[in-house]
C-alpha cells in the first residue's frame, strides 16, 4: 500500500516488542521497513540493543550496531554509542569487550555524562583505574559530570585498592653466607591509591555532587587508617556543610581515628564541637576519648568525659571501666580502682584476670585486705550468676563447690538464682545438698555479724 509508518510509531513498536522480548519481530519489522525503502531512527535502534543487552544478546547488538550504516543507512548518534557502551561495560566486562568499548568511545565528537559514566565503570571493574581516571579528568576540564553511581564506583573501588593487602615487595636477605630475596606481604594496602580518592570527591563536590553515604564512610575510614586525620576532617566538614545524616557517624570515624593516633589538641575541639552543636557521642567515641586520656595520664579530663558519658545517659562497657581502672592503679590510687572495678562487677561486666589481679595487688599494697575478700566474694558470685544465666548448670554446680572449699560466701541473690534455674530445670534434688551445705556455711557468719553490731551498740 506504500504506506510510510513516521518515527515515534517505528520507536513504539520497537519498545513495544522489546519489553515482551520479541526480538524475531523486531528484526521482521526493521527488515521489512528497510525492504519497502522506509527511515529506520538511530532512537529505535538504540532501543533495540538496550533490550538485546539487558537479555545478554551481546553478539546480536554488536551486529546491530555494525549495520547501522550499512544496513539502515543510520549515523550512530550518542545515545546509540551509551546503549552499546552499556552492554560492552556493565553488562559483558572483559578485556576484549573494553577494548572494544574505548575504540567506539574514542570515536564519539562529543562524550557526554553517559558515555563517560558507563566506560569508568567497565573500567573500574576490571581494575583499570589509570584509564577511568584518565577519562574523569577530561570530563571534568570540559565540564561534564559522571553519574553518581559511576562516581561511587570510582571512589569505592579506588579505597577498596588502598586497603587490599594483595601486594607484596621483594626483599632481600644478606645475613646469611647465600644472600637470597624473598616476597614480603605489603600490610599497609596500596597506599597510593587513596589520593586520586581524595581528588574525585573534591571534584565532585565541587561540581554540586555528592557520593552516597556508604562511600563516604568507606573514603573518611580508609583515610583515618592510613594515619591521614588531616583529608578525613575536610571530608567530614564537607559532609556537615552539606548537612548530611551521616555526618554523626562521620564524627565517630575521626574521633576514634584522632584518638587512636594521640591527636589531643584536634580530638579535643572536635569532641567539644560534637557536644556543643548536640550530638550525642556514641560509646565508641566516649571510650576512645577515655582511654586516650587515660594513656597519656590524665585523669582529670578522662574522669570529666567519664561525667558527660553519665550525664548524657550513655552507658559504659567494660572497656570504659579497664582503661579507667588501670590508669588509677599506674598512679597507685587503689580506693578509685578498687569502687570503679567493684561498680563494674555490679553492672554485670566480668573483667580479665589482669584487670582484677592488679587491683587486689595494689589492695593488698596497701593492707586493704577486707577490701581484698570482699572483691573476690564479689568476683565469684558475678561469675556464678553467668553461669546461671546462660543454663550452664553443670559448671554452676562445680563453681558453688569451689566457692565453699575455698570459703567464699554466696551473696543472697546468687544463692536464689543458683536455687531458681535448678528447680526450673527440675534438677533442684542435685542442688538440694549443696544448699544446704552454703546455709550451714552462712549461718556462723550471720551470728558473727550479729554480734558485731551488738558490740558496736
Amino acid at each position: 500500500m506504500d504506506f510510510q509508518f513516521d518515527d515515534d510509531v517505528i520507536e513504539y513498536m520497537v519498545d513495544f516488542f522489546g519489553r515482551r522480548k520479541l526480538f524475531d519481530d523486531i528484526k521482521c519489522l526493521l527488515k521489512t521497513i528497510v525492504a519497502h525503502k522506509g527511515q529506520v531512527s538511530s532512537k529505535a535502534l538504540s532501543i533495540c540493543i538496550r533490550f538485546l543487552g539487558r537479555e545478554g544478546r551481546v553478539d546480536e547488538a554488536l551486529s546491530l550496531f555494525d549495520e547501522m550504516e550499512s544496513v539502515f543507512g543510520c549515523k550512530p548518534d550518542n545515545l546509540v554509542c551509551n546503549n552499546v557502551l552499556y552492554v560492552l561495560c556493565k553488562k559483558q566486562s572483559s578485556e576484549e569487550m573494553i577494548e572494544l568499548a574505548l575504540s567506539i568511545f574514542h570515536k564519539i565528537e562529543s562524550p557526554d555524562t553517559y558515555s563517560c559514566s558507563n566506560m569508568i565503570v567497565g573500567l573500574c571493574r576490571l581494575g583499570r583505574f589509570e584509564a577511568a581516571l584518565e577519562i574523569f579528568r577530561k570530563m571534568d576540564k570540559v565540564g561534564v559530570h559522571p553519574t553518581r553511581s559511576a562516581m561511587n564506583v570510582l571512589i569505592g573501588d579506588l579505597c577498596l585498592m588502598s586497603s587490599k593487602e594483595g601486594s607484596v615487595e621483594k626483599v632481600k636477605v644478606t645475613n646469611t653466607r647465600r644472600p637470597y630475596s624473598i616476597l614480603v606481604p605489603n600490610m599497609g594496602g596500596n597506599r597510593a591509591a587513596i589520593q586520586p580518592a581524595v581528588e574525585v570527591f573534591s571534584a565532585v563536590v565541587n561540581s554540586g555532587l555528592l557520593p552516597s553515604t556508604y562511600v563516604v564512610f568507606r573514603l573518611m575510614s580508609e583515610l583515618c587508617r592510613l594515619g591521614n586525620t588531616g583529608e578525613a576532617l575536610k571530608v567530614l566538614r564537607i559532609v556537615e556543610e552539606k548537612k548530611l545524616t551521616c555526618v554523626d557517624e562521620g564524627y565517630s570515624i575521626v574521633m576514634k581515628a584522632l584518638c587512636d593516633h594521640r591527636r589531643v589538641e584536634e580530638a579535643g575541639k572536635l569532641f567539644g564541637r560534637m557536644l556543643e552543636i548536640g550530638f550525642k557521642p556514641k560509646l565508641v567515641v566516649y571510650n576512645s576519648v577515655i582511654s586516650m586520656l587515660c594513656k597519656l595520664g590524665d585523669l582529670d579530663n578522662a574522669n570529666g568525659v567519664f561525667e558527660i558519658m553519665n550525664k548524657n545517659r550513655c552507658t559504659p562497657d567494660s572497656l570504659t571501666y579497664i582503661a579507667l581502672i588501670h590508669a588509677y592503679c599506674e598512679c597507685k590510687n587503689w580506693k578509685v580502682a578498687y569502687e570503679l572495678l567493684m561498680e563494674m562487677l555490679s553492672l554485670g561486666w566480668i573483667p580479665h584476670f589482669h584487670t582484677y589481679n592488679l587491683v587486689d595487688s595494689l589492695l593488698r599494697e596497701h593492707d586493704q585486705f577486707d577490701l581484698s575478700v570482699k572483691l573476690e566474694r564479689k568476683l565469684e558470685n558475678q561469675k556464678l550468676l553467668k553461669l546461671c544465666k546462660e543454663g550452664q548448670l553443670d559448671a554452676a554446680y562445680e563453681k558453688v563447690k569451689l566457692m565453699l572449699e575455698n570459703g567464699v560466701r554466696l551473696s543472697a541473690y546468687a544463692r536464689d538464682t543458683f536455687k531458681h534455674e535448678f528447680q526450673r530445670s527440675g534438677k533442684l534434688e542435685i542442688a538440694h545438698e549443696l544448699l544446704e551445705m552454703t546455709q550451714r556455711v552462712h549461718e556462723p557468719q550471720r551470728v558473727q555479724e550479729t554480734k558485731k553490731l551488738t558490740e558496736l551498740d
